[in-house]
């Protein structure tokens, strides 16, 4: 399972959602997708995110291990 912090790290920012929207020519609902881990931006428009807030990939999402609890 893949762990998203994007709208934490967005909040912490200097850029509003509405500012990243249009940087990166996608709707508020993309966005949002995004920060909830529905869908994922691709490999160049994450590393032009991660840039963008100063930020490490694995700062973005992190993989967290599922267990077998019977």
């Amino acid at each position: 399972m893949i762990i998203c912090f994007l709208g934490a790290w967005i909040k912490q920012s200097k850029y509003s959602r509405p500012e990243i929207c249009k940087m990166f020519g996608i709707s508020q609902n993309t966005l949002s997708n995004w920060c909830t881990g529905k869908t994922y931006p691709s490999i160049p428009q994450l590393l032009k995110l991660c840039q963008l807030l100063n930020v490490k990939f694995e700062d973005v999402y992190k993989l967290k291990e599922e267990t077998n609890e019977e």
